[in-house]
């Protein structure tokens, strides 16, 4: 299983930019309270108000629209539940006018995206360097440069924490006592009806696994085909999609694996799979078709033989094929019912496996 080593540690480092970028700013900041931590990663006070602070690392230039919407649902809950006049979301990536236009809906909550940032951090040489650093690491499969923008003046962003009208907030005696409800978690529940299929179980499983895959994929994947034959009749694949993102995974997918049609393949078994699955799924790929990719899901994962299988098959012919196990699949449901980057095990998957490929 590959650990998501190096996205979580830019995690971290984002988390600390944004501490430091606060503090320079003469405001104080601390960590939520263990008692109120609903949702937030920091607490700022500017000294006429209190903010919360949810960072997220997104692994794409620009984010997938749902995970920022429910990622400011969740600000807004932590915001009311602290009675704190605004809520700031900050992030890596550059939000589209589209995703910025959902504010609209949270007069209270504010977006501080990679444009933002940089220009609050302008004057701190060290803290610019950090910030550029955390965002070339992050966007792994960025294929240029992220545009110029236009240039943001820090006291302009700033002046609206420190000055003017302030969000209506509530009575202190209206404060709710406890977190405001979440919402229905579906990553959660299809995550329990995977685990809820019996082992070696072959068609409840994947049926349990595609209805996954296309919720988890909605807004990325189209054209779903379940058990579709290839011309021949020879070849039938449990999941074929085509991808039609703008995401950075997925365009790289495209550009670099020729694979504008993705295949998935389900596989319940009692022990990790081994060389002769990724034999057999290699055999579905056709990078001239723009069908040079897979993803396997299988209960355990993927066995050494069959690592080193996938790496062959790359290594070979260009052919693509990543290994999921239920848990990592379920990580990646939380992750969207969080609003945080779904994608982040598949980059760091496909990283890890480029890497380290041998000749």
């Amino acid at each position: 299983m590959v650990e998501q080593r190096n996205l979580s540690s830019l995690a971290f480092r984002l988390e600390r930019f944004t501490f430091d970028l606060f503090k320079l700013q003469g405001f104080e900041v601390a960590l939520p309270e263990s008692d109120r931590a609903w949702g937030h990663d920091l607490m700022v006070d500017t000294g006429r108000a209190l903010a919360v602070v949810e960072v997220k690392l997104y692994s794409s230039s620009t984010p997938a629209s749902r995970n920022i919407i429910v990622a400011l649902d969740y600000l807004e809950r932590s915001r009311i539940a602290n009675g704190a006049a605004f809520g700031i979301l900050v992030t890596n990536s550059r939000l589209a006018p589209s995703q910025r236009s959902r504010l609209e809906s949270f007069p209270a909550l504010r977006v501080y995206d990679i444009d933002i940032l940089a220009g609050l951090a302008q004057g701190h040489p060290s803290l610019a360097a950090e910030l550029e650093e955390i965002s070339r690491s992050a966007l792994v499969f960025r294929g240029e440069d992220l545009p110029i923008a236009e240039p943001v003046d820090p006291a302009k962003t700033l002046a609206e924490l420190m000055e003017g009208d302030l969000p209506e907030l509530a009575e202190p005696e209206e404060l709710p006592v406890a977190p405001p409800p979440e919402p229905p978690k579906r990553g959660a529940d299809l995550c329990a009806d995977i685990h809820g299929v019996g082992k070696s179980v072959a068609k409840p499983f994947e049926e349990a696994c595609e209805a996954a895959v296309r919720w988890l994929f909605e807004d990325e994947l189209i054209a779903f085909d379940d058990q579709h034959e290839s011309h021949t009749g020879h070849n039938i694949f449990d999941l074929v999609a085509r991808i039609a993102s703008k995401e950075d995974f997925w365009q790289a997918l495209i550009s670099d694996f020729r694979a504008r049609y993705i295949v998935f393949e389900f596989k319940n078994y009692s022990k990790p799979i081994r060389q002769r699955e990724i034999y057999t799924t290699e055999k579905y790929l056709y990078p001239i078709a723009m069908r040079g990719a897979a993803i396997i899901v299988s209960r355990h994962g993927a066995d050494a033989g069959a690592d080193a299988a996938m790496r062959g098959a790359l290594r070979e012919s260009g052919k693509l094929i990543l290994s999921l196990s239920v848990k990592e699949l379920c990580s990646m449901l939380h992750a969207r019912d969080a609003g945080s980057d779904h994608l982040a095990t598949l980059v760091s998957k496909l990283d890890d496996m480029l890497m380290g490929l041998e000749r």
